[in-house]
């Protein structure tokens, strides 16, 4: 096209572009126009304050879960909210009370620092702090949180539930007993109470029949407690009730389709059953989606033992003694596995260790529950619950009881000598 040509369309250009401009300054009203420009600001404004209201939507939703105790439904809505509202005040408080109740004391410590960066120290930071205080160290905080209990000052509920938290984190068994038996008079239809009662008959008492009771309570009076209707399906299945066990793990994977630990109860649940297909095809899944997840590794050992693959159920016991060595369910399926396959030495040598699990579980036992209370002030006790943690690999609370022997008794030899062992193994950083 020639430069003539180009010329000759500029005036045509403009031409068109005046009456169209004359037209839409005749044709529409100024109130439309006016209108439009305020309808687009309309959806400007509310592209922009979507993820607030999303945000707010949450942090309501999270802070009505924690009132029912619903800690994980609590947590999938924080999650959510501090995506967005990373640094609001009551977020970060929500989130804290979440991680206390989850037994993460480390991100709960974090997140009630930030707050006070942002509040400072206000009522509802020192509420929360206390509480975290009375569950990490029961003994210098459960006069004045008793004392409280008492007054009337505060929640409570939440007093007695911090105070049974911290009694059970300690192994000071008779003391939650008796928190609990408190709490349930003052509440008797509170779900929680039912909860860390079954809490306490499943995990330290060991008692699964009476754990199944509380539990069943808990879910009876709340059938949105998710934490304890988990409970329960892991008491039922501990009690091979594994019908029923398996409606509770079906409902709980349709809230936690994640939940791995779900997944693979359900596969034993399964494979109790007689479905094998099934249970297989789902602790694969499971394995699929971790290789490493050491219970699914257990069960698909078992399940490999059950059905005479030896080579195959070795291959995986082995993978899962090596994630967790103290798994006795573990162990003692690859000590089943070796006789079958003749390896009788390292049979024998494998026994040896279990037999150690079973004196140990025995020992820890009786020393939380009779001795902890006949000589609380025993250096020698407190260093014999260190130990065996110590064996179990729980290194942190191992440490923690070995300092407690040696704040009754700084000269006590035995827990000098196994402390100053761990802490020379401590990894460099």
């Amino acid at each position: 096209m020639s430069a003539l040509s180009l010329r000759g369309e500029r005036p045509a250009l403009a031409s068109w572009r005046q009456r169209l401009t004359s037209w839409l300054t005749s044709a529409v009203p100024p109130r439309l126009v006016l209108l439009l420009v305020l309808l687009g600001l309309a959806v400007g404004a509310g592209m922009a304050i979507r993820p607030h209201v999303r945000a707010w939507y949450h942090r309501r939703a999270a802070r009505l879960e924690l009132q029912r105790y619903h800690n994980s439904q609590a947590i999938r809505h924080l999650l959510i909210c501090r995506e967005i509202w990373p640094r609001d005040p009551e977020v970060l408080l929500l989130s804290a009370r979440a991680a206390r109740r989850a037994r993460v004391y480390g991100d709960s410590n974090r997140l009630l620092r930030l707050y006070r960066e942002i509040r400072g120290r206000d009522d509802a930071y020192t509420f929360e702090q206390f509480l975290l205080n009375a569950e990490c160290q029961v003994d210098e905080f459960a006069v004045p949180c008793w004392k409280c209990v008492e007054e009337g000052r505060y929640d409570a509920s939440l007093l007695m539930e911090a105070l049974t938290r911290g009694y059970l984190r300690q192994y000071r068994l008779g003391q939650a007993r008796l928190c609990l038996d408190r709490w349930k008079q003052e509440q008797p239809d509170n779900p929680q109470v039912f909860y860390l009662e079954g809490l306490f008959q499943l995990d330290y008492v060991h008692a699964s029949s009476a754990a199944e009771d509380s539990y069943r309570r808990a879910v009876e009076l709340d059938a949105n407690h998710e934490e304890a209707r988990l409970g329960l399906a892991i008491a039922l299945l501990q009690d091979k009730n594994f019908a029923e066990a398996a409606e509770h793990f079906r409902c709980l994977l349709q809230i936690q389709p994640d939940n791995l630990r779900v997944q693979t109860a359900l596969a034993e649940c399964l494979e109790g059953l007689g479905d094998r297909t099934e249970g297989a095809r789902l602790v694969d899944d499971v394995l699929a989606q971790q290789p490493e997840f050491a219970p699914a590794l257990a069960l698909r050992g078992q399940l490999a033992l059950n059905r005479g693959q030896l080579v195959e159920a070795e291959t995986y016991l082995r993978r899962a003694q090596r994630l967790n060595p103290r798994d006795y369910r573990a162990l003692y399926s690859l000590v089943q596995c070796l006789e079958k396959s003749g390896q009788e030495e390292e049979a024998r040598q494998q026994w040896q260790q279990l037999q150690q699990l079973e004196k140990d579980l025995a020992r820890f036992n009786q020393l939380v529950t009779t001795e902890i209370a006949r000589r609380p002030n025993d250096p020698a006790v407190h260093c014999s619950i260190g130990q065996i943690l110590l064996r179990a690999g729980k290194r942190d609370e191992g440490i923690r009881w070995l300092g407690s022997a040696l704040q009754l008794d700084p000269h006590y030899a035995p827990a000098r000598q196994l402390l100053t062992e761990q802490l020379s193994q401590a990894p460099k950083r």
